[in-house]
C-alpha cells in the first residue's frame, strides 16, 4: 500500500501533479465534519445506553400523606422479597431540589412535601405487582419505574441519534459527488499528457493508476488533516466542558471503542474517496473511447 502510494521518484514524475488540488481540501473537510457529527452522535448512543442500564430495576416511591404513611410504605418495600434496597431522599434534598426549580421563594412557602424514596427491585422482578400491592395498602404511596420518567428523554435521544445517522450519509454522499467532480477534473486537466501516455502504447489501466494514485494520496493527506483538525476541537472544546450527556451517563464523553472508531474514519473516508475516484476515472475513460 505504502509502495503504491509513494512510487519511485521515474514513476512520480508522470503523476498529474496540479499546483491547486481540490481533493485535500475537500476530503480534509468532509473528514472534519464528519468526525465532529460522528462524536457527537457516539455519545448521545453511549448517554441513551448508559441511562437504560441505570434505570433498569431502579424504581420512584412518592408518598404525599403523614409522616406514619411514608413509614409505613418504606417498612412495607423493606420486608417484600421483590425489594433489595430502599433509600430515602433526605428532605434537604428536595426542598434544595425544590428550590432549583421556584427560586428563592421556596425559601419562604410552607409546602407539604412528599416522601421520596429509591427503590431497587431484584432482576426478573415483577415491579409493577409490587407498585399496585403497595398502593392498596398505602393509598397514599405510589411507586413508578425510573425508564417511565426518562422515556420522554431517551425518545428524544434516540431521533437525535437518528438525525446524527442522516447526517453522516448525507456527507458521504457529498464527499462521493465531491471526489467524483475532482476525479474528472484532475483527468481532464491531464487529458493532453494522458493522450501522449496513450499514443506510446500506455494501456487504460495504466493511465488510470497514474490519476488514481494522485487523488488517493491526496484523500489520505486530506483525511488526515481533517482528522487532526477535528481531534484538536473535540480535545479543546468538548472534554474540559463535561458535556451535559456525559454527565447524565455518569461516564466519559467518549469510550475507547468510540475513539477508536472515530480515529479509523479518516482512512475510511480516504478509500472510500479513492474507490469512488476510481469509478468515476472509469467511466470518464470509457465515454472518451
Amino acid at each position: 500500500m505504502i509502495a503504491w502510494l509513494l512510487p519511485a521518484p521515474a514513476l512520480r514524475r508522470l503523476l498529474p501533479d496540479q499546483k491547486r488540488r481540490a481533493a485535500p481540501w475537500i476530503v480534509g473537510l468532509m473528514t472534519f465534519v464528519s468526525l465532529v457529527v460522528g462524536a457527537a452522535g457516539l455519545a448521545i448512543l453511549g448517554a441513551v445506553s448508559d441511562l437504560q442500564s441505570a434505570s433498569q430495576g431502579r424504581w420512584s416511591l412518592q408518598v404525599t400523606g403523614t409522616p406514619a404513611d411514608a413509614a409505613r410504605a418504606q417498612a412495607l418495600l423493606a420486608r417484600s422479597p421483590e425489594i433489595t434496597s430502599v433509600a430515602p431522599v433526605p428532605p434537604e434534598e428536595v426542598r434544595r431540589t425544590l428550590g432549583e426549580w421556584l427560586g428563592p421563594a421556596a425559601a419562604n412557602l410552607d409546602l407539604p412535601l412528599p416522601v421520596l424514596a429509591d427503590v431497587t427491585i431484584r432482576p426478573g422482578a415483577d415491579g409493577t405487582a409490587t407498585a399496585e400491592r403497595l398502593a392498596r395498602q398505602v393509598p397514599s404511596a405510589r411507586m413508578t419505574p425510573y425508564a417511565a420518567e426518562l422515556r420522554p428523554l431517551l425518545g428524544s435521544l434516540q431521533g437525535l441519534s437518528i438525525l446524527v445517522l442522516g447526517l453522516l450519509l448525507v456527507l458521504a454522499g457529498a464527499l462521493a459527488a465531491a471526489v467524483t467532480l475532482s476525479a474528472r477534473a484532475t483527468l481532464e486537466g491531464n487529458r493532453a499528457t494522458l493522450d501522449v501516455f496513450h499514443g506510446i502504447g500506455a494501456t487504460d489501466a495504466q493511465l488510470l493508476g497514474l490519476v488514481q494514485r494522485r487523488i488517493a494520496l491526496d484523500a489520505l493527506l486530506g483525511g488526515i488533516a481533517g482528522g487532526v483538525a477535528a481531534a484538536l476541537v473535540l480535545a479543546l472544546a468538548l472534554v474540559p466542558a463535561r458535556s451535559f450527556l456525559g454527565q447524565l451517563g455518569g461516564r466519559g464523553l467518549l469510550s475507547t471503542t468510540d475513539l477508536l472508531l472515530l480515529a479509523g474514519l479518516p482512512i475510511a473516508q480516504a478509500l472510500f474517496a479513492t474507490l469512488v475516484a476510481r469509478r468515476a476515472l472509469q467511466k470518464a475513460l470509457a465515454d472518451s473511447l
